[in-house]
């Protein structure tokens, strides 16, 4: 996928307009603008076919719009229940478990991202069976990078053993927790990391007193 192709320019131009009508008293169509070409940029890297990572890009900046308006209400309405971003490399495997794990585990209205360095090209789907397990959806899921709305947008950040540097992270304060993803091992191997993800997720949510239990 090339944003310079004139196919993508026309897919470009009717996404902006989509999601500047549906954001226009919270955002400038300016802003929704540069995010959606940014966000169609930032899945070049990816070899899907164009129409899949045109979409991948769509729902990113869908989510960065989101997540804009999501600090905008934080800034005057702290008594909402705090948010939370999952980071690791790939954003396929260990963050995404933890995200799911965490709506599972918190209140409803507690807001969960996961995010990653470098986007792999999809979730891996022996986490998703490892999920489906315990009967915890991670339906329209997809890996997405760290943008500077979705950190903005967390209260806290947890990275899960990521080797790249975080420059995204720069200037934020966040935890990490050493839990290797043993999806080489097989399904109990993957198994094993769940429950590891499982126990940190359910003491971070007693932490901040967003235990749904």
């Amino acid at each position: 996928m090339t944003v310079h192709a004139p196919h993508a320019l026309e897919i470009i131009e009717q996404v902006t307009r989509r999601l500047a009508d549906q954001h226009a008293h919270d955002v400038d169509e300016s802003t929704v603008r540069a995010l959606v070409l940014d966000s169609f940029r930032r899945y070049r890297h990816l070899d899907h076919p164009s129409s899949h990572g045109r979409a991948l890009a769509a729902q990113l900046a869908t989510d960065r719009l989101t997540a804009l308006r999501w600090s905008a209400r934080q800034g005057s309405e702290r008594s909402t229940p705090p948010s939370f971003l999952f980071v690791c490399s790939g954003n396929a495997g260990r963050s995404q478990l933890a995200a799911a794990l965490m709506r599972a585990t918190a209140t409803r209205t507690t807001r969960v991202l996961s995010a990653g360095e470098t986007p792999a090209a999809r979730v891996l789907p022996a986490v998703t069976d490892s999920l489906d397990e315990l009967g915890i959806p991670s339906f329209g899921e997809y890996p997405k990078p760290v943008t500077p709305e979705f950190v903005a947008a967390a209260d806290h950040i947890v990275v899960l053993n990521c080797d790249d540097r975080l420059d995204a992270l720069e200037g934020r304060a966040f935890r990490t927790w050493s839990i290797m993803l043993e999806s080489t091992s097989g399904r109990q191997g993957l198994r094993h990391t769940r429950d590891q993800i499982a126990e940190h997720v359910q003491a971070l949510a007693r932490e901040f007193d967003v235990d749904a239990g």
